[in-house]
């Protein structure tokens, strides 16, 4: 008799955690620019722009981004500003 109840939440729980997963998801992209590759920035954001306007490769996504400029004579400062934002992500 304790069988009933438990399937009962266990399937309300289920389909409860399916219509999240079904639901509206937000993707979160960020890029990394030499100072400068100001036109390569242009073509990142009209790239993210045309792919959250077509409904037929994201139908329930939207893409947002963010973009860092790191200075070209410092190899290292990508790899910090990577590091930072995975971070902060968590």
């Amino acid at each position: 008799m304790e069988v009933f109840p438990l399937f009962l939440v266990l399937s309300v729980w289920w389909s409860r955690t399916w219509e999240r997963a079904n639901a509206d998801s937000i993707i979160h992209i960020g890029a990394i620019f030499d100072e400068s590759a100001k036109k390569d920035e242009e073509v990142f954001r009209t790239a993210v722009g045309d792919l959250n306007q077509n409904e037929e490769i994201l139908q329930t996504e939207k893409i947002t981004f963010s973009v860092t400029f790191v200075d070209g004579n410092n190899p290292f400062q990508a790899v910090q500003e990577g590091m930072k934002a995975l971070i902060e992500r968590s």
